[in-house]
């Protein structure tokens, strides 16, 4: 079984800081060109992040179904909350948006479910004082509103030639708190728990595989990059820039190979990462 993650920033391409407008940046060039690349890797699992389902002046566009559509695959999506879109210029309120998790599957998922992960506390800091990163020592209610913006995690079984191989989960973990990123972990970990033997965790983690808030997962786990000899701090596991950030985790799965897929160029600002897989026996 092939499986992929891949962070897609919602189809409007690379770059810091975040654009103001968000919403105008996304082309049907650069959505395409992340259609196209989903289909070559011709994985059986598909688990994608930052996948918008956004109306602007009243239209609506459904990144979600759009995406099953120009891959010829069946979907679930996953998202626990909205927000208005403000623009930029006048202020004026001129739509709505989620941001959310996808499986994009061959067969369709059974049993799916969508789970929201627990977010900072209001007094619980965005990062220890004296750490030296960003937003150090700031609580939450003090915070900008993203740094706790909702995550989940989405899944089911999923199924391959028409037998079932395995829970699969995608997820995105948040970018701001190391403390948050390890409730989220342990969440996902108890999560699993209620799973079956046969499991993938596959997302955008924000966090390197020895980072200390991704020691649960890294215990209940194998990841996917050790498991084929590519060791923590190993280059090849870079999947934003520097960062090797995406992971796919698996239980009950040997893995036969695993990589970063450097072909998707700047469609994102992630790269996909993508494994082939085997049932272990026993």
């Amino acid at each position: 079984m092939r499986v992929a993650t891949w962070n897609i920033r919602a189809a409007i391409g690379p770059g810091e800081p975040f654009p103001a407008g968000w919403w105008r940046h996304v082309t049907n060039e650069r959505f395409g060109r992340i259609c196209a690349l989903i289909r070559g890797l011709d994985a059986d699992v598909v688990a994608l992040q930052e996948v918008a389902f956004y109306d602007v002046d009243g239209e609506v566009h459904d990144q979600p179904l759009d995406l099953a559509r120009l891959t010829d695959r069946h979907v679930r999506y996953g998202a626990v909350h909205a927000y208005p879109l403000i623009e930029p210029e006048s202020g004026r309120a001129i739509g709505t948006a989620t941001w959310g998790n996808i499986l994009l599957t061959k067969e369709p998922i059974r049993d799916g479910f969508a789970i929201g992960l627990p977010v900072g506390a209001d007094d619980d800091h965005v990062e220890p004082e004296g750490s030296g990163l960003p937003l150090a020592g700031i609580p939450f209610a003090d915070a900008p509103y993203g740094t706790r913006e909702p995550r989940c995690a989405v899944g089911g079984t999923a199924a391959r030639d028409g037998y079932v191989e395995g829970t699969v989960i995608s997820t995105h973990l948040a970018y701001a708190g190391s403390a948050q990123r390890a409730l989220q972990a342990e969440a996902l970990v108890e999560l699993a728990g209620d799973a079956g033997r046969s499991l993938v965790l596959l997302g955008d983690l924000n966090a390197a595989i020895d980072a200390s808030e991704l020691r649960p997962l890294a215990a209940a786990f194998t990841d996917a990059f050790a498991a084929v000899g590519i060791a923590p701090g190993d280059a090849r596991r870079q999947s934003c820039g520097p960062q090797p950030i995406d992971h796919i985790f698996v239980r009950g799965f040997a893995v036969d190979d695993c990589r970063v897929a450097t072909e998707a160029g700047d469609a994102s600002d992630h790269l996909p990462v993508v494994a082939t897989l085997r049932a272990e026996v026993g």
